[in-house]
């Protein structure tokens, strides 16, 4: 794993650069590779900050606004999950599959499920 530098070093280092111009004598003033430096420099110019980038893990949710979905699912009354689709592509204003709608509303415990077991001896 990766050392993650503080803000204020990142700060101190850049400033140390830009007053000197020379990476290879930064590298070694501040014992920091060269291509974290590199990679600061870029971050630099492509966000304007220094600070950690978020680091996003997983597969993003289908449905864009989370909150505003809660709200829509228990006060739209429906009794089949398919109904919901076309009601949601109205109000939202995109497409969402089944899976999708289904798959959320499970991760966020929207539905209290029962389930059966058959009487079936297997």
């Amino acid at each position: 794993m990766p050392k993650i530098h503080s803000t204020e070093f990142r700060k101190i280092v850049m400033d140390h650069y830009k007053g000197s111009l020379h990476k290879s004598n930064t590298c070694k003033t501040f014992k920091v590779s060269r291509s974290t430096l590199d990679h600061w420099i870029h971050l630099e110019d492509s966000t304007g900050n220094l600070s950690q980038p978020k680091i996003i893990s997983g597969r993003p949710f289908m449905i864009k606004d989370i909150e505003a979905f809660k709200i829509f699912f228990k006060t739209t009354p429906v009794i089949h999950i398919k109904d919901l689709i076309p009601i949601f592509e109205q109000k939202f204003g995109y497409k969402i599959t089944y899976s999708a709608l289904l798959n959320t509303i499970n991760k966020l415990n929207l539905v209290d499920k029962k389930y059966r077991h058959s009487s079936k001896n297997y």
